[in-house]
């Protein structure tokens, strides 16, 4: 090293610190031997951090951080208000063992930009899936940017034939003499290029091309970027192939889309919508608002545009387009809104949809509807009258054939008289079948559930079975299974209905053997159970043929069964209904010649075992003998248009030994009732001048006595809701007509309860 003097070194020392420059003197082994003031400046270090201390460690211990930078290293020195970053240079010849802190902090601030922007820039393509390359046309190689190598390590360079290779045969052409071109003549070019992947799919990029310098060669070098659109290309032929099927479907469904910018009014409407609207309709649109409607369906559709543009879901309507020359076209609409990110509605979509083949056929099932609802009222009042008719002659037959049996017949006599009663039941049986069968088929049958015991009622039914059992020397076995709850809440009437249909068969079609009925029960859910009821019986059985129509109504085996055995063949259809009604069903199992076995099933819910078991007892007590006795000469108004009803009703309670007074219409017996007092009036409804429901609201709305007095019903109306709508009328209680003896006395004794009889208050 070049010695200096003392003075020399601070001479030179004192011009750089007048110059801004920090400036070092290091003894020949880096030692810090004396600084300027502009190095304190700069460095913001104090003296006490230089003394005897190498210049290399000084910087690095002072410094916030350092980096290399070019052949040299900079230093970063945080200032109270200020941060520089300072470059040593250690001086040559004369001004050896002088360093200069040199300030950089301007240069490295633009390299640092510059680092980041080319930092951004390899993150934006990396991100964007593009890479960059170079090709030489003259030994024809490429140098490809580490983003482009798809496989191994990235090679120096790469041959044409290697790099060609991968790519779909119909793109080699087109990528050969785009780099003939380039390389002969520059310029630039586009390709779309297609390259085989390892899994055997196509790998799609977008390679810009550009000729860069000419080679000594005369050659230009060419230069490019490569993206990756593999995601575009699959997402723009899945859209195609979306919007071919949507195409396809829209042209099938006769369904129209459109748009409209609400910002700007400008509408859309694709080849369908316009094709349906029909060109007069888009025209009157164009020059009214939603003219393209028919005149009575703008109002609705303006309306329903209204509300979409308040609601933020699909709204809906049914329209009718306009036609000028008249005919409908139907179709149905639906409208969104889209809104922006302040809910501000910008954009609304719809579709339009033909449906007037559609519409046509509701409106012809509504007719249609409305014809069956016509058809069944008509039906509902045929029957209504066919039974009021049949029932008034059945009541005089039954009720003579009742009053004979108590007037001690001979026995031939009395044999006539049963086969007459039987077969009069047998006609009222079948009528209340049709009667059911037409309630069922109308949905006017109601299950009226109540709590009971339905293994005593199941046993009161066997012994009413018993009987007729016994007489075809045929005995009836109830066995039920542990488990079934004592109580249940259940419909009584229907299941002794559907039981009594399945016992009635059985014995019918059972000449010898027995008949059983077995009765199970599970629980489906908590509180719930299934009950089971199998009727099991050793007679005539049937094939798959028969069993496949059984339940048909009007339907028996075949003609034979009929005249042997008798029946309707609505029965079964009507226990199957019945219990399908109730939750379960009924099916059958039979071999011919092997019995059959029916089952029934229906839901029950469990009844506290404090429940009254209502529904066991027999439908219609006898009436006492206390009570016959407390009734004997009662004073009744017998109000019948047919003299043989009358006889009736005076044979049937004869018992009570009544007092008549006899009218034959309403005005008749109202006349009656102004001249004397009743105990009872017994009142047809029916009857010319004045029915019995006129005659009940008169009699209700009169004085006192009027008012209160009992009045019992006598019809031969049996249809679903007769007896509420008659006792709603007023009607103290109701019978149907033909007449039961045993119903009729214990009725007018139900109706008189403990009211005081006329001849009572006499004495």
């Amino acid at each position: 090293m070049v010695e200096q003097s003392d003075t020399d070194a601070a001479a030179w020392l004192e011009q750089l610190g007048a110059l801004g420059i920090a400036g070092v003197r290091v003894d020949a082994d880096d030692e810090v031997s004396a600084v300027n003031d502009a190095f304190f400046h700069l460095t913001g270090l104090a003296a006490d951090q230089l003394s005897g201390r190498k210049l290399s460690d000084v910087l690095e211990n002072g410094a916030a951080e350092h980096k290399s930078y070019g052949d040299g290293v900079v230093y970063r020195f945080v200032l109270p208000k200020s941060e520089r970053w300072l470059k040593p240079r250690w001086g040559r010849g004369a001004a050896e063992g002088m360093v200069t802190l040199t300030d950089v902090t301007a240069e490295w601030s633009m390299l640092g930009k510059l680092v980041a922007a080319i930092d951004v820039r390899d993150r934006l393509m990396r991100d964007a899936d593009i890479g960059v390359f170079r090709f030489n046309p003259d030994d024809g190689t490429f140098h490809f940017s580490e983003a482009l190598v798809r496989r191994g390590e990235p090679l120096p360079s790469y041959h044409v034939s290697d790099v060609v290779k991968d790519l779909h045969p119909d793109d080699l052409d087109k990528d050969a003499a785009v780099r003939e071109r380039l390389s002969t003549e520059g310029g630039t070019a586009t390709l779309h290029l297609r390259r085989r992947k390892p899994d055997g799919t196509w790998r799609h990029t977008l390679a810009q091309f550009t000729s860069g310098r000419r080679l000594p060669s005369g050659k230009f070098e060419i230069f490019g970027l490569s993206q990756n659109i593999t995601e575009l290309v699959d997402a723009r032929d899945q859209a195609a192939v979306m919007h071919d099927r949507l195409e396809i479907a829209m042209s099938a469904a006769s369904a129209g889309v459109y748009e409209i910018d609400l910002r700007s009014s400008e509408r859309w409407t694709s080849p369908q919508y316009q094709a349906l609207a029909g060109a007069e309709a888009l025209t009157r649109h164009a020059m009214m608002p939603f003219g393209m409607y028919h005149d009575d369906d703008i109002s609705p559709v303006r309306e329903s545009w209204e509300r979409c543009l308040r609601s933020r879901g699909v709204e809906s309507i049914d329209a009718r387009l306009y036609r000028p020359h008249g005919g409908e076209q139907w179709v149905r609409l639906f409208m969104r809104v889209q809104r922006n990110e302040q809910g501000v509605p910008v954009r609304a979509v719809g579709l339009m949809l033909d449906i007037q083949q559609q519409k046509a056929q509701e409106l012809a099932l509504i007719e249609a509807k409305k014809q069956a609802e016509a058809a069944t009222i008509a039906k509902s009042n045929f029957l209504a009258s066919m039974s009021h008719e049949i029932r008034t002659p059945l009541n005089g037959v039954l009720g003579m054939a009742q009053s004979l049996v108590n007037d001690g017949l001979l026995t031939d006599q009395r044999e006539k008289v049963d086969i007459i009663l039987e077969s009069g039941r047998t006609l009222t049986a079948l009528l209340n079948d049709v009667l059911d069968l037409s309630k069922i088929e109308a949905g006017k049958i109601e299950i009226s559930a109540a709590d009971g015991e339905l293994g005593v009622a199941l046993d009161r039914l066997r012994q009413l079975f018993l009987s007729k059992a016994v007489e075809r020397g045929l005995n009836i076995d109830l066995d039920i299974e542990p488990g079934l709850p004592r109580l249940l809440h259940y419909d009584p009437v229907r299941v002794r209905q559907c039981v009594g249909n399945l016992l009635s068969n059985a014995i019918k079609f059972t000449e010898r053997g027995k008949v059983s009925v077995k009765v199970g029960s599970h629980e489906v859910e908590t509180g719930r159970w299934m009950i089971t009821i199998a009727v099991t019986d050793t007679g005539i059985g049937m094939t798959r043929g028969v069993m496949d129509k059984l339940f048909s109504t009007f339907t028996q085996a075949d003609a034979t069964i009929s005249r042997r055995f008798g029946g309707s063949g609505l029965g079964l259809a009507i226990t199957r209904q019945l219990a399908r009604l109730m939750g379960g069903d009924v099916v059958v199992e039979s071999e011919p010649g092997r019995g059959s076995t029916f089952t029934l099933t229906f839901q029950a819910d469990a009844a506290n075992d404090d429940a009254i078991a209502r529904g066991n007892e027999p439908a219609i007590p006898a009436v006492s003998d206390a009570d016959l006795a407390r009734l004997r000469g009662i004073k009744i108004l017998l109000v019948d248009d047919n003299a043989v009803n009358r006889q009736v009703v005076k044979l049937f309670t004869a018992p009570l030994a009544p007092k008549f007074v006899e009218a034959v219409n309403g005005q008749e017996a109202l006349d009656r009732l102004r001249d004397e007092a009743f105990d009872i009036v017994l009142l047809d409804v029916h009857m010319p001048v004045m029915d019995g429901k006129e005659a009940i609201k008169r009699m209700r709305a009169s004085p006192e006595t009027w008012s209160k007095l009992p009045v019992i019903a006598l019809t031969a109306d049996a249809m679903s809701g007769d007896r509420e709508r008659y006792l709603a009328l007023g009607m103290t209680d109701y019978v149907s007509k033909p007449l039961d003896q045993r119903e009729l006395t214990h009725k007018i004794a139900a109706a008189m309860d403990d009211r005081r009889l006329l001849v009572e208050k006499a004495a």
